[in-house]
């Protein structure tokens, strides 16, 4: 068991260095984006953008999962290239379809989204855009379903460089505006689809098997829904933001979000490992107790990330580096949301935990009911926090939302696979970790200390909660890291 929990972790480690660009590039390149752009230049970015990961789950219905699962459970080679070819043909098809439509109706679009019909260029480039953002995911599952987390790293950090360099590029020497960052989307992706599909042909042939689409679309289905109410949630208080208080609200609130960042990269490394981690200890004896350890250890490692992060954050983006800041001036304001935000992801992570339950016992729609009651619950929320308390009430909203739906999933999966989670442990964590963020919140005002003595105080409850929580067994993971790197 030792072994198994420290292998997922180990991968978690590798996946978060390269992994998920797309939700890494926002964070790397905030200096720019807030020196180069006003708030509401930032915030007409946040809205196009938000569509682009909203719309992006109709292109893909559902099929990156399913087509994991029966990639994963196919016994030979040819099997698995069936289930590959008939994806991603299907994919290439069901996109230009799609992409169709939004390119010819980008004026409409641009005009209900942005409220200015000029944007459309922009939809009409991100009609190009969701065509290789749809396709290159699906030999970048592949090469993850294969356990081949150094590879898959391997490829997304290269394609964070391409995308940081054509970005300081276009923006800084060429003075372009925000659909800068747009192209080079479609150049890091354009390269991430060419490198992986050159790792995948050994799975892929011009032919496509109807009745294996079948099966695919089956169980994708369930989650296009369960991917529309998750996106939901991450994306909708922009678009409530923007009715009331304005784009220049959406481009503080949305850049101060990125700083959350942090704790999402580590949740989607987790997230990239996790599902090829699980399903294939589905017969193994005494699964259920590794769970409740890899469940133990993510609450300590979010908690410790949480507390970094939220006390740190001020300090941090406002460093100033040959004249750049993480974060411009003019976006300072939202930095209050971020606590909110760090711990929404957190909960986030946590939902991802218990999503054993229902692939084991193939109840799917438990996911679709939690997630569908944490949408209706942030759409809810938005409403009734944003009029009164702006950028500060959608993070609240988003952090409540997350919690309400991990504790649904959590009733439904203990009634059909309980798994005994180490909840002393934990509650203990959290009752640890509140004391040292309390602390750091009322102590520095009270007794009225200076900058730096409240900057140590800030490190030293980092250092405590890390040694607390995480000392021992870091550096077993260290160990267990360095002995699988080349």
């Amino acid at each position: 068991m030792p072994t198994q929990i420290q292998r997922i972790f180990s991968d978690t480690v590798i996946y978060t260095i390269g992994s998920v660009f797309n939700r890494l590039l926002p964070f790397l390149l905030l200096p720019i984006y807030t020196l180069y752009f006003q708030p509401a230049e930032y915030g007409i970015f946040s809205l196009v953008y938000s569509f682009w990961f909203f719309v992006a789950v109709f292109y893909l219905y559902g099929m990156e999962t399913s087509f994991q699962k029966f990639f994963i459970e196919a016994g030979s080679v040819d099997e698995k290239r069936s289930v590959f070819s008939s994806t991603l043909i299907l994919i290439f098809c069901t996109s230009i379809l799609f992409s169709s439509i939004i390119y010819l109706m980008s004026d409409f679009i641009a005009a209900k989204l942005t409220s200015d019909v000029g944007n459309a260029y922009l939809i009409r480039l991100l009609a190009f855009i969701l065509v290789i953002d749809a396709l290159y995911r699906f030999p970048m599952v592949l090469i993850n379903s294969l356990q081949r987390s150094k590879l898959y790293s391997a490829i997304n950090a290269s394609a964070v460089v391409l995308n940081v360099a054509a970005n300081i590029v276009m923006i800084v020497y060429y003075k372009m505006g925000i659909e800068a960052i747009f192209y080079s989307y479609l150049i890091s992706y354009t390269f991430v689809f060419i490198i992986s599909m050159a790792f995948s042909t050994r799975y892929f042939s011009l032919n496509i098997n109807f009745q294996r689409v079948k099966g695919l679309l089956k169980f994708a289905q369930l989650f296009l829904y369960y991917g529309i109410f998750l996106i939901s949630i991450d994306l909708i208080d922009r678009f409530i933001l923007e009715y009331f208080k304005g784009s220049a609200e959406v481009g503080i609130y949305s850049a101060c979000y990125r700083i959350g960042i942090v704790m999402n990269l580590v949740i989607t490394g987790f997230k990239v490992a996790w599902t090829p981690f699980f399903l294939n200890l589905k017969d193994e004896e005494g699964n259920k107790e590794i769970f409740s350890k890899v469940f133990t250890y993510f609450c300590y490692g979010g908690l410790v990330v949480f507390l970094t992060f939220s006390l740190l954050a001020d300090e941090l983006v406002k460093i100033n580096i040959a004249g750049y800041t993480l974060l411009n001036y003019q976006y300072w304001p939202g930095l209050v949301v971020i606590p909110y935000i760090l711990i929404a992801y957190l909960f986030s992570g946590l939902y991802v935990n218990l999503n054993i339950a229902s692939f084991f016992q193939n109840k799917i729609r438990y996911l679709i009911i939690s997630s569908g009651i944490g949408s209706i619950s942030n759409i809810i929320l938005n409403l009734i926090l944003i009029p009164r308390y702006s950028i500060t009430g959608a993070a609240i909203a988003t952090m409540l939302s997350y919690m309400i739906m991990f504790f649904v999933l959590y009733y439904f999966s203990q009634r059909i696979f309980r798994i005994n989670y180490e909840l002393k442990l934990i509650f203990r964590a959290v009752i640890i970790t509140s004391v040292l963020y309390a602390i750091n919140i009322f102590i520095p005002d009270f007794l009225k200390l200076s900058y730096i003595y409240s900057l140590l105080l800030e490190i030293l409850s980092v250092i405590v909660l890390y040694v607390v929580l995480l000392g021992r067994k870091s550096l077993e993971l260290a160990g267990t890291y360095r002995n699988r790197l080349p």
